[in-house]
């Protein structure tokens, strides 16, 4: 079931810049991302964010994880990564925050942000920018 969730987010879904710090969905859920830096990926040029990205449920921490971890990037035919962080909170739930940087255009629109997981099927996320 997660690996089909995940083929799912990779195609339907969409990656986020990695200047955001907040990302805010429909039914209390929110992420909060911490970036501190850049790692190396050790898939050809591409480099992940470092730091510690944080999942929330009614405001109840549910995850807490490197970035670096879990953060992964597929890049389309088009050139705009599909970044995906995927958070194993128990052996039994998950859930996969994917951003679409294709959505964003020449006009550098907002990314299109989905929350797929064990009890939430593609719901709607939005950027909070700038948050501390």
């Amino acid at each position: 079931m997660k690996r089909l969730i995940l083929t799912l987010a990779t195609c339907l879904s969409f990656p986020v810049s990695a200047l955001a710090d907040n990302i805010v969905c429909h039914d209390g859920w929110s992420i909060e991302r911490h970036v501190t830096g850049s790692a190396d990926s050790g898939f050809l040029s591409y480099v992940k964010d470092a730091g510690i990205i944080k999942l929330f449920h009614r405001g109840k921490l549910i995850s807490e994880k490197r970035i670096q971890d879990i953060q992964q990037s597929v890049y389309q035919t088009g050139g705009a990564p599909l970044v995906n962080y995927e958070f194993d909170v128990d052996k039994n739930s998950f859930y996969i925050l994917a951003l679409d940087m294709s959505t964003q255009g020449v006009s550098g629109g907002e990314p299109d942000i989905k929350l797929w997981g064990t009890d939430v099927m593609g719901i709607d996320c939005i950027l909070q920018g700038g948050a501390e």
